[in-house]
């Protein structure tokens, strides 16, 4: 997703229902903790030494005639001590979360 240059924050705008975003992040990290019951769509984690908290904001549907998207403002900020772990991290998140088409 991001290459060399991958960033330590970033704000993603996905179509995603918050089911399937919580199953596919899930499955790319492990078994998910919520630091509250109060912000349930807030995600903290841990995987081969990078830190990450994500937040999701809802955002207005996509429409495209008859067709509604639902659409989530992805907050991400990672804690990793090297470029490289960081990096590692967003090929393993876009592994999960992009999808092919076209």
């Amino acid at each position: 997703m991001f290459g060399s240059g991958a960033p330590a924050r970033a704000t993603l705008d996905m179509a995603i229902s918050h089911a399937e975003f919580t199953r596919q992040l899930a499955q790319a990290f492990g078994p998910l903790q919520s630091p509250s019951p109060q912000l349930p769509g807030m995600f903290i984690g841990r995987h081969d030494g990078c830190a990450w908290r994500i937040r999701l904001q809802p955002m207005t549907p996509a429409r495209l005639g008859l067709i509604v998207l639902e659409r989530w403002s992805v907050q991400i900020e990672l804690d990793a001590p090297t470029h490289e772990i960081r990096a590692s991290w967003w090929r393993r998140f876009t592994a999960y979360f992009q999808k092919g088409g076209g």
